[in-house]
C-alpha cells in the first residue's frame, strides 16, 4: 500500500504572499501583515484535507488568505489612522475646512453641505470669537462648558446689547454638527440647545430717508464703487454676499432685469430693476469700460472698506456727506447705529411705503417673519406721515458716472459683455 507524500512547505514565499507552515497534521498560512504581526491561519476548516493538498494548491490557498488578510488589516489601520487624525484635528483646522468649501468638495451633500453663501461671515465670526479661545484644541476634546465659556467671554467683551451672539452660537453649532457627520470626529454636538442665546429686546432699527441716500451718492469723498454698492443695496434689498457676487452677465439692460445666482438660501433670483437704478448701472458699465459678463458689478477691492467693518464705513461715509442724523450714528440703550444690513431694511421700508406686496418684496429679499414685517410696516407709516416719496431718481446721482453718458445711447441696445 502506497501512501501519498505530504507536501513540503517552501522555505520562502514571495513577499506578501504568505508562507505554508505545517504544525502537526494541519497546514497553516503564515502572513506578514501591515501592522507588523505574523499570525497563522489554518488552511482547512471543519474537515481537514491538508494531507490531500499538493504543494501548488497549498501555496495558492496561502496566497489568497494573505491577500485577503493584508487588505483587511490595511483597511482597519487606515480607519484607525483617520480616527486618530480626526481626534488630533483642531477646531481651527476643521473650521477652515468648512468655510473654505473643502468639506463639501470631499464629502458632497452629506448633512446638507453645499456651496456656502455666508462662508465669509462665519469665517469672520470664528476667527474673531472662537479660534482665539478654543481654536488650537482638538475638536474631539471640546465640551459643552467650553462652548459656554466662549459665548460668555464674547458677550462680556461686546456688551449686553451685542446682537451677533446668536450668530456665533449658530456658527459653532453647525461646525460641531459637521464634526459629527461627515467629519466623524465625535459622537455628539457640544453646542447644545440649552446654550442658545435668548432674544435681545426689540431695538429701534435705522434706515435712510430718500434725501439722505441722494446726499450720500453725490459725495465725491466716498469711492465711486462704494456708492454704487450702496445704491444696489437700497434698490435691490439683496444681502451683502449676494451684492458682491453680482456680475454684469446678470444685468439684462434690454428687458430691465437683474439675476442674482448667490443667496443665503441657495435659491437664484431674477427680478425687475427699477429704471433709475438701471440707468445708473448703464453709466457705471460705461465708466468701467464695458467689462466682460463674468466680471463683478462691484469689485471688492474697489470698495476700499476696512476689513469686515461695512457698518462703520457706511457711517463714516454718511458723516463725510454731511448726513449726521443722530439716530443713524449714536448708540442708545434701545437703539443701534446704522449697519450695512440696514440698507436692506431701507429697501423693505421704502417698498412698503410704495405699497408693494409681500410677494414683490420677498422676490428680492427672501422671506420676512411677521415680526420683521411689522417693524418695517411701522417705519413705512412714518415715511407716509412725513410725505416722503421712496426710490427717488438716482440715475444722475453719482456725478462721476455722467462723464460717459453720451455713449449710453439706449438701454435697450446695451448688453453686458
Amino acid at each position: 500500500m502506497t501512501t501519498k507524500a505530504r507536501p513540503q512547505a517552501p522555505k520562502q514565499a514571495p513577499h506578501g504572499a504568505g508562507t505554508v507552515v505545517r504544525r502537526g497534521k494541519h497546514l497553516y498560512a503564515r502572513v506578514s501583515l501591515p501592522d507588523g504581526t505574523r499570525p497563522d491561519y489554518r488552511l482547512c476548516k471543519d474537515v481537514c484535507h491538508c494531507n490531500e493538498m499538493t504543494e501548488a494548491r497549498a501555496q495558492a490557498t496561502v496566497a489568497h488568505i494573505a491577500e485577503r488578510e493584508r487588505a483587511r488589516v490595511a483597511q482597519e489601520m487606515a480607519i484607525q489612522s483617520r480616527r486618530e487624525a480626526g481626534q488630533r484635528l483642531t477646531v481651527k483646522e476643521f473650521g477652515e475646512q468648512w468655510t473654505s468649501g473643502e468639506l463639501f468638495t470631499k464629502h458632497g451633500e452629506v448633512n446638507k453641505l453645499g456651496p456656502k453663501a455666508t462662508a465669509k461671515d462665519d469665517e469672520y465670526r470664528l476667527k474673531k470669537y472662537v479660534y482665539p479661545m478654543i481654536g488650537p484644541r482638538p475638536v474631539a476634546d471640546i465640551t459643552e462648558q467650553d462652548i459656554e465659556h466662549v459665548l460668555n467671554e464674547a458677550s462680556r467683551k461686546q456688551g449686553p446689547k451685542w446682537r451677533a451672539k446668536v450668530h456665533v452660537y449658530q456658527a459653532m453649532r453647525r461646525l460641531f454638527d459637521l464634526a459629527v457627520m461627515p467629519g466623524r470626529i465625535r459622537k455628539d454636538n457640544p453646542v447644545s440647545r440649552y446654550l442658545r442665546p435668548g432674544r435681545t429686546k426689540p431695538m429701534l432699527f435705522g434706515y435712510l430717508y430718500p434725501s439722505e441716500l441722494l446726499t450720500l451718492l453725490r459725495c465725491d469723498k466716498v469711492p465711486v464703487a462704494r456708492r454704487v454698492l450702496y445704491a444696489l443695496a437700497v434698490y435691490t434689498g439683496l444681502r451683502k454676499g449676494s451684492l458682491y457676487a453680482l456680475t454684469w452677465g446678470g444685468v439684462d439692460f434690454e428687458h430691465g432685469t437683474l439675476t442674482s445666482l448667490k443667496s443665503k438660501t441657495g435659491l437664484p433670483q431674477m427680478f425687475e430693476v427699477q429704471s433709475s437704478l438701471a440707468k445708473l448701472l448703464a453709466h457705471w458699465f460705461e465708466h468701467q469700460g464695458r467689462p466682460k459678463s463674468n466680471m463683478p458689478i462691484v469689485v471688492a477691492t474697489d470698495i476700499e472698506k476696512r476689513g469686515e467693518r461695512e457698518g462703520e464705513t457706511l457711517r463714516d461715509d454718511l458723516t463725510a456727506a454731511g448726513v449726521t442724523r443722530e439716530a443713524l450714528h449714536d448708540r442708545k440703550p434701545n437703539a443701534s447705529p446704522l449697519r450695512f444690513h440696514d440698507l436692506r431694511a431701507t429697501f423693505v421700508t421704502w417698498a412698503m411705503r410704495e405699497g408693494r406686496g409681500d410677494g414683490w418684496i420677498s422676490d428680492r429679499t427672501g422671506h420676512l417673519t411677521p415680526e420683521m414685517r411689522a417693524r418695517y410696516a411701522r417705519a413705512a407709516r412714518t415715511l407716509q406721515d412725513l410725505n416722503y416719496q421712496p426710490f427717488p431718481d438716482i440715475s444722475a446721482a453719482i456725478p462721476e458716472l455722467l462723464e460717459n453718458r453720451d455713449n449710453v445711447i439706449s438701454l435697450g441696445a446695451l448688453k453686458a459683455g
